[in-house]
């Protein structure tokens, strides 16, 4: 997890390039602030990979979720974000996501999803013997985690990580 900001704002992330999501704390907002999911969608979209034509082929779709810190009176335009669903153990839940509300002065969390990976385009860059990926920190992770390391696409180096620095900022 990285933690950025200082004593009164802070945001943390956490996840791998290649992991199942990429998840985001926002720390410090005061009360009352309006959020709309549309909002930071549009901001995520602006970083989104494979959206022009001098960065990755890769087309992510980055779609996030809201799922806490946020109130409002209309629980119905609330409750209206995307629909959260999931099996564990054979049992299904269904959910929602926060669409639209005023911050409550707790922490808020958003949830990106994972769906583009192809994790085997990295398998020539594992070990210690692997080939080194110009600008990537693949080698010296490999070192500082001896040998511990989740090489797909780079980890927590990622331009992935960057997710949670623009759900922080917008």
């Amino acid at each position: 997890m990285e933690l950025l900001g200082g004593p009164l704002f802070a945001v943390a992330g956490a996840g791998e390039s290649h992991g199942p999501a990429i998840s985001t704390i926002v720390f410090g907002c005061p009360p009352g602030l309006k959020v709309e999911r549309t909002q930071i969608q549009a901001y995520l979209d602006r970083r989104r990979p494979g959206s022009n034509k001098h960065g990755t082929p890769r087309n992510e779709k980055d779609k996030v979720l809201l799922l806490s810190g946020l109130y409002s009176e209309d629980i119905e335009h609330l409750s209206a974000g995307p629909t959260i669903q999931s099996t564990v153990d054979g049992v299904a839940s269904d959910g929602y996501s926060y669409e639209y509300g005023f911050t409550t002065g707790e922490p808020i969390a958003a949830i990106v999803l994972s769906t583009s990976q192809k994790s085997g385009d990295y398998q020539q860059f594992s070990g210690l013997t692997g080939e080194v990926r110009p600008g990537h920190t693949d080698l010296v992770k490999y070192h500082k985690s001896q040998g511990f390391v989740d090489i797909r696409g780079g980890g927590r180096s990622s331009y992935r990580s960057t997710i949670s620095d623009v759900i922080g900022g917008s």
